[in-house]
């Protein structure tokens, strides 16, 4: 059997075609629009296209996940870079876009295992830059014993974050304003009492 010499050739227009298609797709109709025929037809190719640049649906989504897990990256890094990176990384975490693209490869996730193992260390990478952040900001204020710890508090940012992300989604944003000022407001306290925001 003659070998699909497709899987390999990671830099093909028809190949990245396909991986635009996909993520397309999730952002616009999320996880069930994630099927070959429907990638391959909003990328206007074949299906059996799909089927020979990746040895399966699972290799497609994770390599999706990759893409936007890189562009996460530079966002996040650029977060942390900034004068006020807690604010600023609560300003990124609540971007919808980027939200709902985390809830979207969650459910993904639950069907593909090689999905949820790169979600799971994807996460962990971020987490432990955040913690990280947490503890430096800590210490150039002269935070010694803080009321939430630098693991705590990066849990916390995240969680509530997407708390209100999936919140909004159905409809329900009963006290999210405030929420979003008061997380603000306290981040705001720890970076020296300067409300900052990041444009994403």
């Amino acid at each position: 059997m003659v070998a699909n010499r497709g899987y390999q050739s990671t830099g093909t227009k028809t190949r990245l075609r396909l991986i635009d298609a996909a993520a397309e797709l999730l952002a616009e109709e999320g996880s069930p629009a994630i099927t070959a025929r429907r990638v391959a037809g909003h990328a206007d190719l074949k299906p059996q296209l799909v089927h020979y640049y990746f040895r399966s649906m699972e290799e497609l989504v994770v390599t999706v996940f990759q893409r936007s897990s890189a562009i996460y990256f530079r966002l996040h890094d650029e977060a942390l870079s900034s004068p006020r990176p807690l604010q600023a990384l609560w300003a990124l975490n609540s971007a919808v876009p980027e939200a709902k693209r985390i809830l979207e490869f969650g459910a993904l996730s639950k069907q593909y295992p090689l999905l949820r193992e790169e979600m799971r260390k994807a996460g962990a990478s971020f987490r432990a830059l955040q913690i990280e952040a947490i503890e430096k900001v800590y210490a150039q204020r002269g935070i010694t014993a803080p009321d939430i710890s630098a693991p705590v508090l990066a849990t916390l940012m995240s969680a509530a974050a997407r708390s209100l992300v999936i919140e909004s989604q159905v409809g329900l944003d009963k006290a999210h304003a405030e929420t979003r000022d008061s997380i603000v407001r306290y981040l705001a306290q720890i970076e020296g009492g300067e409300v900052h925001t990041l444009d994403v």
